[in-house]
């Protein structure tokens, strides 16, 4: 019979095992620190990719403020001059065309800034806002976003006050008059038509003309109030865009 002797097969040591577990190690954590940093690279761009499009809207934002406070500045003074001639009425054609004037082209408009928040709210309510890894840069963001909020407030507050008032003109005036003095889109035509037309107040009673020129001074100050949030949102909007072209090199 014939035995058969097993070759010994040489028993890995210690120090192999440690290397096969320690290159397995290696490659686990490379994968994963390459992973990573994928996932930095992309969120960076993401980033940038928001910083520019809030950039963007920062902009439109400025232009937009800038046209509707160039508007107030014409009413507030026509405003005044409507509520000194009712103040003073004396019943003539000339003072009846003057308050006509007066109100169609000053008192039955209400400018107003409608805030470009696209990137904002893309940024608040998808949790993106955990991309803008610079604190001081997602400080800033939402200290202007708290100024828009603000001048929200102070816009609902205007149109609400301007409605009132605007609904109470009723008793003085006859809207039938508009047709001479807008055009189909509601802008004042540039000469106003009032050659042919005999204005006539609904109400020369003192009382509904101080009822109305208290609304109206109310409502002035209103205005004003919003004219000065419109202002500083347009301010902080400038110094939040200079300060995000600088930190992400953008200029």
């Amino acid at each position: 019979m014939e035995v058969h002797h097993h070759a010994n097969t040489p028993r890995k040591r210690w120090h192999h095992y440690f290397w096969e577990f320690f290159m397995l190690f290696l490659a686990v954590t490379l994968g994963f620190f390459v992973e990573n940093m994928r996932e930095h690279i992309m969120d960076r761009k993401k980033e940038k990719i928001y910083i520019e499009s809030l950039i963007s809207d920062l902009k439109k934002n400025t232009t937009i403020i800038g046209l509707v406070t160039k508007a107030h500045f014409k009413l507030l003074p026509g405003e005044d001059s409507l509520i000194d001639a009712l103040s003073s009425y004396k019943d003539n054609d000339s003072i009846n065309r003057q308050c006509y004037r007066y109100y169609f082209r000053y008192a039955t408009v209400c400018p107003t800034v409608v805030f470009n928040e696209r990137t904002m709210s893309q940024l608040l309510n998808s949790g993106n806002m955990r991309l803008i890894h610079k604190q001081m840069v997602s400080d800033s963001i939402m200290d202007y976003n708290s100024t828009v909020k603000y001048v929200q407030e102070q816009r609902n507050a205007y149109e609400e006050y301007f409605k009132k008032t605007l609904d109470f003109s009723e008793n003085i005036f006859d809207f039938g008059y508009a047709r001479n003095t807008l055009n189909n889109d509601y802008s004042i035509k540039p000469k106003l038509q009032l050659v042919k037309t005999n204005f006539i107040l609904l109400s020369k009673d003192p009382a509904v003309f101080k009822k109305y020129t208290n609304d109206m001074s109310l409502l002035m100050g209103v205005l004003e109030t919003y004219m000065f949030g419109v202002k500083n949102a347009k301010e902080r909007a400038t110094r939040l865009i200079a300060f995000l072209q600088k930190e992400y090199h953008l200029e």
